[in-house]
């Protein structure tokens, strides 16, 4: 499943976590059908395609 950046944050930024999982909170429910998540990698907000209930 390909994975879409939604948010690159800055390692030097001074974004709290509460206003990372609160960006996460928003980007979910504009966006219901995605799974929202954070990647510590690439230090970003992304998401891909929840899977359907027959495919887990």
């Amino acid at each position: 499943m390909e994975k879409q950046v939604h948010v690159k944050i800055d390692k030097r930024s001074d974004l709290t976590l509460r206003e990372v999982l609160r960006k996460i909170e928003e980007i979910q429910s504009e966006h219901p059908e995605l799974d929202v998540f954070f990647d510590g990698d690439s230090y970003s907000i992304c998401s891909r395609p929840r899977k359907a209930a027959e495919e887990q």
